[in-house]
C-alpha cells in the first residue's frame, strides 16, 4: 500500500492521467480480449462482489502506474542485437533472422594460463611474425599449419560458416570491418593472440521457429493490507484444494477471489501464452505442468498463484516477428529488475506519516 502510494503521487507529478474516454476503451478491450460486451464485463465484477465504480477506479489506477513505470524504467532498457541472439538460442540452438553468415580461417598463437610477462611477450612476438608473414604473402592455410596453437591448425584453421551468434562478441566488430579475403590485425582474448580471416559472407536464408504456446488459465492471491505473504500463500494452497477435491470449479475460484482482474472475469483464462512473455517464475512452472493438472502453488513478483495447462499447441514464427518478440521479453524481464531498483528509491525519497505511532519516518523506516 506505501509503495501503491508513492508510486501514484510520483506519477502525479509527471502529470500522468487517465481520462474517461481512455478508461473506456481499457475496459471495452478487457472485456473484448473475454469474448463478452462490456455488459458481461459489469455482470462478472457485480458476481465477484465489486461495484463497477470501483473496478473502474482500481483499473485506472493500474493504467497510471503501468504507464509510470514505461516512462521511467521500461523505455530506459537498453538491449542489443547480441542480447537478442543469445536470447533466441532457446528456441533453435541459433540466433534466428540473422541476415548474414561469415566463413572465418583463425590463427591461434596460445598463452599459457597464469602466464608470465615473459611468456605473453614471446607468444605476442611469435604473432607478430605470422602476421608478417601474411603481409608477406605467404597463404593463410601454410602460415596456419605451420604456426597456429588452433586445433584445426592443419586444416587451415577453417572455423566453416558461422552466424553471429556463434562468433565471440570480441571477434563480431573485427570480422565485419573486413571484406572477405581479408585479414585482421592481432586481437588479444585470455587464449592468446588471434588473427582472422574473412573467407566469405552471405545472406542467411530466412528461418522460422516452431514455439510452444499455452492455453492457460490461473488464480493470483497478492499480499495486500489484510494479509500478509504467509496469509497469501495459505488462502492460495486452501483455495488449489479446492479446485483439486472437486469442491470448487477453477472457474468459480478464480472469478470469486483471483487478483488477477483482467483475467479473473473470465474464469482465470489467460488465453494462449508464450512462456517467453511471462516472468520467469511463470514461464517455468507453466512449462512443467502436464495438460489437465493444476499445479503447485507457486510464487512471483506479483503474488502466489496456481495454474492450469488447457491445452498446448505449436506455431511457427517468422524470424522477425520472433526477434520481436525477444525485444520485448528481454526488455519486460531486464524492466522487472530494474523497477525494483526504481521503487526502492522513491519509497528511499518519500516521507510517511506513520499514524500508528504519530512519527513521520522515511519509507526504509516504516514498519511494514
Amino acid at each position: 500500500m506505501i509503495t501503491e502510494s508513492v508510486e501514484l503521487q510520483r506519477a502525479a507529478q509527471l502529470g500522468i492521467r487517465v481520462n474517461d474516454d481512455d478508461l473506456d476503451n481499457a475496459l471495452n478491450g478487457i472485456a473484448q480480449r473475454n469474448g463478452m460486451p462490456i455488459a458481461g464485463l459489469q455482470a462478472a465484477v457485480a458476481q465477484r462482489g465489486e461495484s463497477w465504480d470501483q473496478y473502474r477506479e482500481e483499473i485506472r489506477k493500474q493504467i497510471v502506474l503501468e504507464e509510470l513505470k514505461k516512462r521511467e524504467v521500461y523505455e530506459r532498457v537498453d538491449i542489443t542485437d547480441r542480447d537478442i541472439d543469445d536470447y533466441l538460442k532457446q528456441y533453435d540452438g541459433s540466433a534466428a533472422g540473422d541476415t548474414t553468415e561469415y566463413h572465418v580461417g583463425q590463427i591461434l598463437i596460445g598463452v599459457p594460463e597464469n602466464a608470465s610477462p615473459d611468456q605473453v611477450s614471446a607468444a605476442k612476438t611469435r604473432a607478430e611474425a605470422a602476421l608478417a608473414a601474411l603481409k608477406a604473402g605467404e597463404s593463410f592455410e601454410k602460415v596456419s599449419a605451420e604456426r597456429s596453437d588452433a586445433p584445426n591448425a592443419v586444416q587451415g584453421g577453417d572455423l566453416g560458416w558461422r552466424d553471429p551468434s556463434r562468433i565471440p562478441s570480441l571477434f563480431m566488430a573485427p570480422i565485419q570491418a573486413l571484406k572477405p579475403g581479408e585479414i585482421s590485425g592481432l586481437i588479444r582474448s585470455p587464449n592468446g593472440f588471434h588473427i582472422l580471416k574473412l573467407l566469405g559472407e552471405r545472406a542467411e536464408q530466412a528461418k522460422q521457429a516452431s514455439l510452444t504456446e499455452y492455453d492457460a488459465e490461473h488464480v493470483l492471491i497478492q499480499v495486500n493490507g489484510q494479509r500478509n505473504a504467509a496469509a497469501a500463500k495459505a488462502l492460495a494452497e486452501k483455495l488449489r484444494q479446492e479446485v483439486v477435491s472437486g469442491k470448487a470449479s477453477f472457474a468459480s475460484i478464480a472469478a470469486k477471489y483471483s487478483d488477477d482482474k483482467g483475467s479473473a472475469v473470465n474464469g482465470g483464462q489467460l488465453g494462449w501464452v508464450k512462456p517467453a512473455d511471462m516472468v520467469p517464475e511463470f514461464a517455468s512452472m507453466l512449462t512443467q505442468t502436464p495438460v489437465g493438472t493444476i499445479s503447485p502453488v507457486f510464487e512471483t513478483q506479483f503474488g502466489f498463484h496456481f495454474l492450469e495447462v488447457l491445452k498446448t499447441r505449436q506455431v511457427q514464427v517468422s524470424t522477425d516477428a520472433l526477434r520481436a518478440q525477444a525485444r520485448q521479453a528481454i526488455g519486460q524481464r531486464r524492466a522487472d529488475e530494474d523497477l525494483v531498483t526504481y521503487i526502492r528509491r522513491l519509497r528511499a525519497e518519500a516521507y510517511i506519516d506513520n499514524r500508528l505511532t504519530g512519527q513521520i519516518n522515511d519509507a526504509d523506516q516504516t514498519p511494514q
